[in-house]
């Protein structure tokens, strides 16, 4: 870029700045007029100052190249989130985003007929909105990303809780307690299991765990090798550990595939392994 055409496009970019707050209230209200949802009075006032600081920052980089701004461009969206704004947003992002096209095409005609109302050439008024163009498209790009972040993360946590529900260590009398498996036993539960339950199990000084199968959905190889794993290292921690409600249906699977749970002792009910073990 010649330094007298960088001088020109500083020059807009002061111009801009001047107008970004007018330009910013015609598209707010203009997508706020297309939404099908009421918009508290406060987002729409942010929503006012947020886009004028981004025709602001739009004119700023117009000097630079899009590998240069992206990074400064993220970091600049990032800034402009409050906890409340983020999660009014998520709760209503289909909503937002649906008049998204009809209103960026309002943004670059508005930015075009500026651009050549100050004076810039063809290719200056293309420098200008395709730097919109650019950052209108990280920023849908950004808010999809961070969207699914939140989904994923609230996934694990209720994931987590799941886990936790159905992997509990119940003491019950006499330094004996039941872990009862209830569903199937996964990677997140198994090892929720070692690095939470076995722990905890140790800190109530427990000498016998009872592992009740009477909830577990099903029993493969796989499923028994975890089992396996957990009883041997009760063992290994001196706690002996018995098995309890194995189903009809289960018992089949478990000759079916093989897997030889000779080594342990089981009883047909908790109620059978509790007189027994008394």
């Amino acid at each position: 870029m010649d330094f007298e055409k960088a001088n020109l496009i500083e020059e807009f970019a002061d111009f801009l700045s001047k107008k970004a707050e007018s330009i910013s209230r015609e598209i707010v209200n203009y997508n706020v007029s297309k939404i099908e949802i009421t918009l508290p009075q406060e987002i729409i006032d942010k929503s006012i100052d947020t886009n004028a600081e981004f025709l602001k920052f739009l004119g700023s980089t117009l000097k630079f190249s899009n590998v240069e701004v992206e990074p400064i461009f993220i970091e600049w969206l990032i800034k402009q989130e409050t906890p409340e704004d983020t999660q009014y947003i998520e709760k209503e992002l289909s909503s937002l985003i649906k008049p998204y096209a009809d209103t960026r095409q309002l943004l670059i005609k508005i930015l075009s007929q500026l651009c050549m109302d100050y004076g810039l050439t063809t290719e200056e008024v293309i420098t200008v909105t395709s730097r919109l163009s650019y950052f209108l498209d990280l920023s849908i790009t950004e808010t999809i990303l961070k969207r699914e972040r939140t989904t994923k993360e609230a996934e694990e946590k209720q994931n987590q809780k799941i886990t936790e529900l159905s992997s509990p260590i119940i003491p019950i009398q006499n330094g004996m307690a039941v872990l009862p498996i209830i569903g199937d036993i996964d990677v997140e539960k198994s090892e929720f299991i070692m690095n939470r339950v076995i722990p905890r199990v140790t800190e109530l000084k427990i000498e016998c765990v009872i592992i009740d199968f009477s909830a577990i959905a099903s029993i493969d190889t796989e499923i028994a090798a975890r089992i396996f794993t957990i009883y041997d290292v009760l063992r290994l921690l001196g706690i002996k550990a018995v098995f309890t409600g194995i189903r009809t249906d289960l018992v089949s699977r478990i000759i079916n595939s093989g897997i030889n749970f000779s080594s342990i002792k089981t009883y047909a009910t908790l109620q059978h392994a509790l007189q027994d073990i008394r």
